[in-house]
């Protein structure tokens, strides 16, 4: 999950690009996901937070006054994501959430709480795991739930993963400026360093393409509509089909579109 929204302007439409994808026959029933006392556990975990704290993490200038902004949409887009995923994952199993942040919270307990699922969620940002597993333990869910300071390639062992979550990771402008700078359409020409975006696109193309293997067939993955190309890429280097599902929705804190794919 990025800092700061990102221009999308240049950006095609989410139904143009799903449009050149196969699609996901997805047979849904009414979801029961998240139950009313996961949603209310979310609510109060997310309001337990400091909004000056976690706001900082996110900018370097007003960030109590972006979090009180974002704090409504990360329970109203987090909660659509858990139900979402209560039609398309059973109960058991794994799932791995890379870069994972507050904005995951409710899909992430919605998964542990309702479906007794394990969560491997992993983030190279070691302040905001901290917080987030300090509130956890606040409300008991410590030993269910805890955020790992680390790169996702060192629990791919922890697999195979039914759902695989990788929203806004790849175009994160911390980790991958120069890609995300051409993902978004704000790359200067004259300024662009090719052997730094060689660099990043190496690194993102080995990273995508193991944490790919990972899953399982017949497994989910939820990304946003700008990282797509990387995971088709990495599945057709393996001989797999991916499909994608007619849903969209919109990111809590950037805006992307993303969506889900499945994967044979």
């Amino acid at each position: 999950m990025v800092r700061a929204k990102e221009s999308a302007q240049s950006i095609p439409t989410p139904d143009s690009r799903r449009s050149r994808y196969p699609h996901a026959a997805v047979t849904r029933s009414r979801s029961t996901v998240p139950t009313t006392s996961t949603r209310n556990l979310v609510e109060r975990l997310i309001e337990s937070l400091d909004p000056a704290t976690i706001g900082d993490l996110y900018c370097d200038e007003g960030g109590e006054t972006f979090w009180l902004a974002h704090r409504a949409p990360v329970l109203a887009q987090g909660t659509a994501w858990a139900t979402e995923l209560g039609q398309r994952l059973g109960r058991g199993g794994t799932s791995l959430y890379i870069g994972a942040g507050v904005a995951e919270l409710p899909a992430l307990l919605a998964e542990v709480c309702d479906l007794g699922r394990r969560c491997v969620a992993t983030s190279l940002r070691g302040p905001e795991c901290a917080l987030l597993n300090q509130a956890l333990a606040a409300v008991g869910l410590g030993d269910r739930l805890c955020y790992q300071a680390v790169d996702a390639t060192a629990v791919l062992e922890r697999g195979p993963f039914q759902h695989l979550a990788m929203v806004s990771v790849l175009t994160d402008p911390e980790t991958s400026p120069e890609v995300s700078a051409v993902t978004y359409g704000r790359a200067d020409p004259l300024r662009l360093d090719p052997q730094a975006f060689a660099g990043e696109r190496a690194r993102i193309r080995r990273q995508v393409a193991a944490w790919v293997a990972a899953v399982a067939a017949g497994g989910w993955i939820t990304t946003t509509v700008e990282e797509v190309p990387w995971v088709l890429e990495a599945a057709a280097a393996a001989d797999r089909r991916v499909e994608a599902d007619d849903t969209m929705l919109e990111t809590a804190m950037v805006k992307d579109p993303c969506g889900f794919l499945r994967i044979g």
